[in-house]
């Protein structure tokens, strides 16, 4: 992750967290729960600072945590977290259906399709809000020139930071009600920036929070999700949020290897590092889950048990010998070398449980991002390069040869 510096302090970009599951793996309450784990960490740095006036207090309000939500769900009636930008103050779901005569999933990949024709403004606010010194915003007011006295320079700072304020403010309008002003008009589908409660407005981000539709297949495997979540990636350092809802797979390991054998086709789709967030832990615990992922020998086994629980034939079973038998075994090894690449982690969007902790894997996940998705990035733009050079030397040669034929050389 690249490091912005400034006089001693070190700041390194946000890492951004697409979240992402089946419908009701409880991503939309997750989403709740780690905005709400941002505000609970700066109020106790807040406290802690206030009533220690040594080092360590220092330390606990340089280690804030802030976030930015954006909502990209356009169907989503309610949300339980502030959303900074949402899709639905740019697209009307129900507009959508009723002009373009769509059902449900129909509008939502149309909303979506909609919303990354104006990506490019999202990434600028983005841009603006995690990187406020590049923007020309947070300087140190007492690390500038000391030449003179300072007054008029402060004075057109802060004019210059009002016109800023003023400008975005102008910029964050849209049109709610109507939504062919998206192919009418730019500045009617300017997403909206209303600031979470989680930032404040010169403090830089440490996370960028992304809700995607409970229709999984409508955000991963449309146009308009690679173009967001390439825009992103090649941005910010990014993560992709597995939400896999733990009390089903108990249920079923048949459950269980179709939620893997999806996060997989996301993994190699999208060639990013994956976080397996098991979900709804306060019901059922997740070791299991990690046990099955962990060890070959004990998904077989528990294969084997749920078989002879259910009494199935050995064609209809998860044991045996029948072709379904051969099939779920033969996945289970082939997903056995995917697991060994994936980062897991266990909590509850309901009470909270294991949020610390997810914090930690998506930092160790973000380096995995350094390792593998930029280095393939440099490698790719790099090829791309080389192909615009050697197109641009055959157009050269092939230019030189007409000029000859036509005797001008």
């Amino acid at each position: 992750r690249r490091a912005t510096t400034t006089g001693s302090d070190s700041k390194k970009d946000p890492i951004c967290v697409i979240v992402v599951g089946m419908a009701g793996s409880g991503k939309t309450t997750l989403m709740a729960q780690l905005q709400k784990s941002l505000n609970l960490r700066d109020e106790g740095d807040d406290n802690a600072a206030a009533n220690n006036n040594n080092s360590n207090a220092i330390e606990s309000s340089q280690s804030k945590r802030a976030g930015y939500a954006i909502n990209l769900d356009p169907a989503a009636k309610y949300i339980p977290f502030s959303s900074s930008i949402d899709i639905r103050d740019t697209v009307d779901y129900i507009e959508v259906m009723r002009q373009h005569k769509l059902g449900p999933n129909g509008a939502i990949l149309t909303c979506l399709n909609l919303f990354a024709t104006k990506f490019d403004q999202v990434m600028a606010i983005l841009e603006r809000r995690a990187f406020p010194l590049e923007n020309g915003g947070g300087e140190n007011d007492d690390g500038g020139d000391k030449k003179s006295d300072g007054g008029p320079a402060k004075e057109e700072d802060e004019a210059k930071s009002k016109t800023d304020e003023t400008q975005q403010q102008q910029q964050s309008h849209v049109d709610d009600n109507n939504t062919k002003a998206l192919d009418d008009a730019d500045d009617t589908t300017t997403p909206n920036t209303t600031t979470t409660t989680t930032t404040s407005n010169n403090s830089p981000l440490d996370y960028i929070l992304i809700d995607t539709p409970g229709q999984i297949e409508a955000f991963t495997w449309s146009a308009s999700g690679t173009i967001v979540t390439s825009a992103l990636a090649t941005t910010f350092p990014t993560v992709l949020a597995f939400v896999v809802d733990t009390p089903r797979c108990a249920a079923s390991v048949h459950t269980f290897m179709s939620n893997m054998l999806y996060a997989c086709s996301m993994l190699y789709r999208a060639k990013l590092p994956m976080v397996i967030v098991l979900n709804k832990i306060d019901i059922v615990g997740c070791e299991f889950v990690k046990e099955w992922m962990e060890d070959y020998d004990s998904f077989q086994e528990a294969l084997d048990d749920a078989s002879s629980a259910n009494g199935y034939s050995d064609e209809m079973a998860g044991g045996g010998s029948g072709y379904y038998a051969s099939l779920t075994r033969s996945l289970s090894l082939v997903l056995d070398e995917f697991y060994n690449h994936l980062h897991k982690v266990g909590v509850s969007a309901a009470t909270g449980e294991g949020v610390e902790e997810f914090w930690t894997v998506v930092e160790q996940a973000a380096e995995d991002y350094e390792e593998g998705y930029l280095v393939d990035l440099k490698n790719r733009v790099e090829e791309q390069r080389m192909k615009e050079r050697a197109m641009q030397r055959v157009g050269a040669r092939k230019l030189v040869r007409d000029l000859q034929e036509d005797g001008q050389l």
